[in-house]
């Protein structure tokens, strides 16, 4: 295992006093070095231009030493650092009495502090910082190698592990997903429940690192968290503004307690079969003309990568007293990089739920909820995080999250730099195709959402197929099947790719040798690329005859989908939705349950599906081959 490296800046406008305490730090650390495991490099700097230079620069920095008895500007620089780096560990020294509002630093004196008392503060901080308590004592019960008298049955691998017929399982997983897969029998393993030691520390981390107030472990996925949230706000019902456009979970915590639902028509680029944000005038009108609502939930970034200029989104809500939910399942990552600032807690946002998994070093279901809202009600959010999470997690899990959120604390800054320089690779490299682009953001960008300052991230790389001659399906199963390469989804002529913490020199060239190949034998390479085809919209948004809650909870029927001659038929039309009706991908409600089913949605469900293109469409019943929607009975 590689040594980390650790770099410290000391800034000073005393160059005299700046290399000695580089050389003395630097004697320390030499003595220190194999005790730490870690190797220490000390730079002195002149100025506060220098210090930011270098913590946009160094991914090694861990560490900032800023002497402002010589460097009168230093305090008014410090909050600009903060937010450039705000993993960072931050010591000062002082001119007088003078610190800096609201940023975190630890407080030295000139003449007081010897090197070798720094250089043990700074060691102290990258420990805290670098712990990770509830895998370091999951880690230390697994290697104690106890006697299981208790759940989960395989008691360790060990009812598997010299079977002869489920041993292979066994040697597959490996002996430690067995050995840290345990119960709540292991108290000093702490409860996910009523955490008050190991994962209260873990998330209070968590916490620290993310810029929240509170973080809390979900091990039911970022669908959990959402309902959760939604249950703490509107529980008994009560107007909430959501994008028709978010996640199911939240369609699905509307059905749940009663909520009354102001949609936001999505927006869409039907050249490429986008889904983007709401206007922001949109939004902020359904906040205008319903200032009881409890809660508005945005999603930024979205699956294609668009994010919301939320600040002054969230400004308008909090101004009429509503609380804002943002949805960062697939921007976990952007808190550690000022390339993807501002990210929802840095505007303003009461709540957000990420999926840790999605982007970061976790395991898939693990995620977290952040919460910042000044009002927030801790015993009260418990007892409701409490009814949603399993009584028996999984220990694993919680392990992969206290990792994931170490190292974006200590190398986050410098991996997304990894992350940015391959997103380039790969652009360039499939322009350079002549036959697949990467596209922009002009590319990607719905009309209505031209003048909103929307930004794209740029590890959400969506390809142009449209010049091969190929479907976007056809090219993922070419991609699967002849070059083992898995890639994240499709619409009918884009694909999406995601550049993650995992990804690596030897996955790029795999993938541009592979599309180059594909390229070079693409069937509109004979000719004249294939003709544009236009991605389908989503239907209008009908009216409600009634509560999502109300029309789920009533006495349906099946009706056929389709009519004579697998037609539209008649009789679903005026009808109302029992179910919510989703294709996936993109995951966007067709229906949901309440809204009065239009021709048109008929028609649009009809043509998907008949196409038999590769798209789940969830909620639509099947009686034996023919496809059915559930309408609420009696009620049109």
């Amino acid at each position: 295992m590689r040594e980390p490296q650790v770099h410290v800046a000391i800034v000073s406008g005393d160059p005299v006093f700046a290399t000695r305490w580089v050389d003395e730090l630097t004697r320390c650390a030499a003595l220190e070095q194999r005790a730490l495991h870690s190797g220490f490099h000390f730079r002195a700097l002149k100025t506060g231009e220098d210090m930011l230079f270098a913590a946009g620069e160094d991914g090694l920095l861990q560490a900032v030493v800023v002497d402002a008895s010589t460097l009168p500007d230093a305090i008014s620089v410090l909050p600009v650092l903060a937010r450039l780096r705000p993993e960072l560990d931050l010591f000062l020294m002082p001119n007088g009495d003078t610190v800096p509002d609201a940023v975190a630093v630890e407080l030295l004196h000139r003449e007081d502090t010897r090197p070798s008392q720094l250089f043990r503060q700074l060691v102290s901080a990258l420990q805290r910082r670098s712990r990770t308590p509830f895998a370091d004592t999951l880690r230390d019960y697994v290697y104690s190698a106890k006697d299981a008298w208790h759940t989960p049955g395989h008691s360790g691998g060990d009812s598997l592990r010299d079977s002869p017929w489920v041993a292979d399982f066994y040697e597959l997983m490996g002996e430690h997903i067995f050995n840290t897969d345990l119960s709540v029998s292991v108290q000093t393993l702490d409860s996910l429940l009523e955490p008050h030691s190991v994962i209260q520390e873990a998330q209070a981390l968590a916490a620290q690192a993310f810029g929240a107030r509170h973080t809390f472990f979900v091990t039911n996925g970022t669908s959990t968290a959402n309902k959760v949230i939604l249950q703490q706000l509107a529980g008994a019902g009560g107007k909430v503004i959501l994008d028709q456009a978010c996640h199911k979970s939240v369609h699905h915590a509307v059905v749940l307690f009663g909520v009354e639902p102001v949609y936001l028509p999505a927006s869409m680029n039907t050249r490429f079969g986008f889904y983007g944000p709401v206007s922001q005038k949109e939004v902020i009108a359904a906040i205008d003309t319903n200032p009881d609502a409890r809660l508005l939930v945005l999603t930024s970034c979205t699956y294609d990568g668009f994010r919301y200029d939320l600040a002054p989104i969230i400004r308008h809500a909090h101004a009429a007293g509503i609380k804002v939910l943002v949805d960062e399942a697939w921007y976990a990552h952007g808190r550690f990089h000022p390339e993807l600032h501002p990210c929802a807690l840095d505007c303003g946002a009461d709540y957000v739920t990420q999926s840790t998994h999605k982007m970061l070093s976790a395991f898939s279901q693990a995620s977290m909820i952040h919460v910042s809202d000044p009002d927030f009600d801790l015993h009260r959010f418990r007892e409701n995080l409490n009814m949603h999470t399993s009584t028996s997690p999984q220990y694993a899990m919680i392990a992969s999250l206290d990792v994931a959120r170490k190292q974006m604390s200590m190398e986050g800054f410098a991996r997304l730099q990894d992350c940015f320089r391959i997103a380039t690779q790969l652009r360039e490299g499939i322009d350079r195709t002549g036959v697949f682009r990467v596209l922009t953001l002009d590319d990607m960008l719905p009309h209505a959402l031209r003048d909103d300052t929307i930004r794209l991230d740029p590890l959400k790389l969506s390809v142009d197929v449209s010049a091969s001659g190929y479907s976007a399906r056809q090219l993922q199963l070419l991609l699967f099947e002849d070059y083992g390469i898995q890639i994240e989804k499709v619409t009918h002529n884009t694909l999406s790719i995601l550049v993650t913490l995992g990804s690596t020199e030897s996955k790029v060239l795999r993938l541009l040798n592979a599309l180059q190949a594909l390229g070079r034998a693409a069937p509109g390479q004979a000719g004249a690329s294939s003709p544009r085809r236009e991605g389908a919209g989503l239907p209008a948004l009908t009216d409600f005859a009634c509560l999502p809650r109300e029309a789920y909870f009533s006495p349906a029927l099946l009706v056929p989908l389709q009519g004579v001659e697998r037609g539209v038929n008649p009789a679903l039309v005026g009808a109302v939705s029992a179910e919510q009706v989703v294709p996936y991908p993109p995951g966007i409600p067709v229906l949901v349950p309440g809204q009065r089913i239009s021709e048109e949605i008929v028609i649009f469900l009809c043509d998907l599906f008949r196409a038999n293109a590769g798209i789940e469409i969830h909620g639509l019943v099947t009686q034996g081959d023919t496809p059915c929607l559930r309408v609420v009975r009696g009620l049109s």
